[in-house]
């Protein structure tokens, strides 16, 4: 096989160009553009692109992914990127996939022991000991990077040892402590400290612009959301109440969002 250039693959070759040669039908929608995943499923908008950022998510997959247009192709397919780049290139020919398992249920929360909303509890030193580059991570697939912006990265000790440690905010933007997501199957899937009150935290809420906001089921939908160019992405910490709705249409009045999106 040829050597294939990612960086000049991507530059001949847009993500729009690489969604036609999928077959997908993309329609404009407040400034991006909109498609249903052919595999994942997630209703005629599940696929989201950013054109001046190359970048795609798609909120039908659980977690959600996305990427790059090669991460496009690999999604939709269900190959390796190298297969998607040679497929990019136009070299090889390959099907695309039909199916693929599907997980809608929403992630358990239950309370835990601090870190949380103490006297003392401090913040920075917590969040410098996460490890945001730690192998256990990588099947995560967001960047390391990406969990530092958002303070967050596995923990080695603590309530939240062997897990996904993530900073949890207020409606003003303050950390008030680490929740904790499960790397695997392990229950529960997520974790929040004593003294915070799930129900009260609108996750990313904080960094909520003018637009369209997209509603997600996991804090890792919304990250990996960030990661692909979605960044007006939230999700609940629990079972949605009438209060969390109260909370999300006061949030969209103040940040002057027109409408929302379920995923």
């Amino acid at each position: 096989m040829p050597f294939i250039d990612f960086a000049e693959l991507k530059s001949r070759v847009s993500i729009e160009e690489a969604a036609d040669k999928l077959g997908l039908t993309l329609k404009p929608s407040a400034g991006k553009l909109r498609c249903p995943c052919p595999i994942h499923g997630g209703g005629d908008r599940a696929i989201v692109i950013t054109p001046e950022k190359g970048l795609f998510c798609c909120f039908g997959s659980r977690p959600s992914t996305g990427g790059d247009q090669i991460q496009l192709v690999a999604h939709v397919k269900g190959i390796g990127v190298k297969d998607a780049a040679e497929f990019l290139d136009g070299t090889v020919p390959l099907a695309r996939n039909k199916t693929a398992p599907q997980n809608n249920n929403s992630p358990s929360t239950v309370p835990t022991s601090p870190p949380g909303r103490k006297p003392g509890f401090d913040v920075a030193a917590y969040a410098a000991k996460l490890d945001p580059g730690a192998p256990a991570l990588a099947a995560l697939g967001i960047s390391p990077e990406t969990l530092k912006e958002w303070k967050a990265g596995y923990s080695g000790s603590g309530t939240n040892r062997g897990r996904l440690a993530i900073a949890l905010h207020d409606r003003d933007g303050n950390t008030i402590g680490f929740a904790g997501r499960a790397l695997g199957s392990e229950q529960p899937t997520l974790t929040v400290p004593n003294g915070i009150n799930p129900q009260e935290i609108i996750f990313g809420g904080e960094r909520v612009e003018q637009g369209t906001l997209y509603l997600v089921r996991d804090v890792l939908d919304v990250l990996k959301a960030h990661e692909s160019g979605v960044t007006n992405c939230v999700c609940f910490l629990c079972e949605i109440s009438a209060l969390q709705v109260e909370m999300l249409a006061a949030l969209m009045a103040t940040k002057h969002c027109d409408m929302v999106e379920l995923f």
